[in-house]
């Protein structure tokens, strides 16, 4: 899935006037800038083709061409560059996946940097004389032109083939024209490239205070090549809508047969462990068990469903992949002492227990399937499954078991009263009908 499709995509959007900025070396521009650009706008960008035309290698050759911007009305008009690059694959790329540089031919000095922001690879260029927000003036019915070169870094990825560049402005005030600003190289090797899928697995346990919804987040690659650098992960429920203002949500992770609490970047989202660097097909699925419960102080009311979304980046990119999936959440079940009536009765062998005999304490080991979401006992005061602060699962069914033990002595003592009243009313009775016969 791409970076446009995820709804929590970081996008910082510019007005015509707005303007790059440059930190540590690295300019941000917004991959849709584009958007700026409109038919009939006073300048038009052309990218000759590159020479010599051939297909680039990794850490090889790099190809150049020659980039011309045309001003068509009758006033100077500020350009300001950008070039956007992607590649046909898998993977984003990295600040150093790709070579780049311009220098002016028929233009004033020119500087030229690689930026990044959503996930994309960005050339820049500007003024010698300025920085990164600085803008090239095109005279009236003039031209600009300049000499971009091009090639693939020793670090482009394997996973990926095709790199497209995009010529575009930052203004609105360059005409969009693809058939022109586009080139795209073809890469050697040629390959196939395959996709990464992320997806969840709930257990369709309601999460709730004490409560825990067990989930299976897989993340498997196809096709030929790896990634080229470790995949971040993170897990995030801020989108969630349900009518509460402190959900508290709580996110674990079974590692080790142990379940342990997942590191909180920020209220309602969270960072699971890497994927390590060199991912790819051969690797196989990785497959991280979860868990989903709510703190004890939740203002959840009543049954509702969050967003639960897992997302994937890479070294210097935002979130370039994910999924998401909606879990039940809702607040505390009841737990009355006294039934309403024996129908209401808890049974002696609830359906999320292991067997009908109710454990002192919780397993130590977690099951290998997504069956049940376990939790834990609740022992010292803590909430989401812990036992005197080390968290354990329980072998069965995704809530604290209980087994009706403790309504049966109630049962057993009324039983014995009304058999012990009925006995002394039959006596009673008799001793009456044989004074009778007297």
């Amino acid at each position: 899935m791409s970076a446009r499709r995820l709804t929590t995509r970081r996008v910082r959007t510019l007005a015509a006037t707005a303007v790059v900025t440059a930190v540590a070396g690295t300019a941000f521009v917004p991959a849709t800038a584009s958007a700026a650009d409109k038919p009939g706008a006073p300048l038009h960008m052309t990218i000759g083709a590159p020479s010599p035309d051939g297909p680039l290698k990794r850490g090889g050759a790099t190809e150049s061409m020659v980039l011309t911007v045309t001003n068509s009305s009758d006033q100077a008009q500020d350009f300001h560059a950008w070039l956007n690059g992607t590649a046909k694959g898998p993977s984003p790329l990295l600040t150093d996946s790709v070579v780049f540089d311009v220098a002016a031919l028929d233009a004033p000095a020119t500087k030229s940097m690689v930026g990044r922001q959503d996930g994309q690879w960005q050339g820049l260029f500007y003024p010698a004389s300025g920085n990164a927000s600085s803008t090239f003036k095109v005279p009236a019915n003039g031209k600009l032109t300049w000499k971009v070169t091009v090639g693939l870094g020793a670090h482009y990825p394997t996973n990926d083939s095709d790199f497209t560049l995009v010529g575009s402005g930052l203004g609105g005030n360059v005409e969009a024209d693809p058939a022109r600003n586009t080139v795209v190289f073809k890469t050697e090797p040629e390959i196939a490239p395959g996709k990464l899928n992320t997806s969840w697995k709930w257990d369709g346990v309601t999460a709730r205070p004490g409560k825990r919804a067990g989930l299976v987040l897989t993340t498997t690659a196809t096709g030929p090549g790896e990634f080229p650098a470790a995949l971040q992960r993170t897990v995030s429920a801020r989108t969630f809508s349900g009518g509460a203002d402190h959900a508290q949500f709580i996110l674990e992770a079974q590692e080790g047969g142990k379940i342990v609490r997942l590191k909180q970047l920020e209220p309602g989202r969270w960072e699971l462990p890497a994927i390590p660097k060199g991912f790819g097909a051969a690797a196989g699925p990785v497959v991280t068990k979860l868990y989903l419960s709510l703190g004890e102080n939740t203002d959840i009311k009543k049954e509702t469903v969050v967003p639960l979304q897992a997302f994937l980046s890479m070294g210097d990119s935002y979130e370039f992949s994910g999924t998401t999936s909606q879990v039940g959440v809702g607040p505390a079940e009841s737990t009355g002492s006294t039934p309403a009536s024996p129908s209401q009765a808890p049974s002696t062998t609830p359906a999320q227990t292991p067997s009908a005999e109710p454990t002192a304490s919780a397993s130590t080991t977690a099951p290998a399937a997504a069956s049940g979401g376990t939790t834990g006992g609740t022992t010292g005061g803590t909430t989401g499954g812990t036992t005197g602060g080390t968290t354990t699962t329980a072998t069965g069914g995704g809530s604290l078991a209980h087994t009706g033990a403790s309504s049966t002595g109630l049962y057993s003592a009324v039983a014995g009263i009304l058999v012990a009243l009925g006995a002394a009313a039959a006596w009673i009775g008799a001793r009456r009908r044989r004074a009778a016969r007297a």
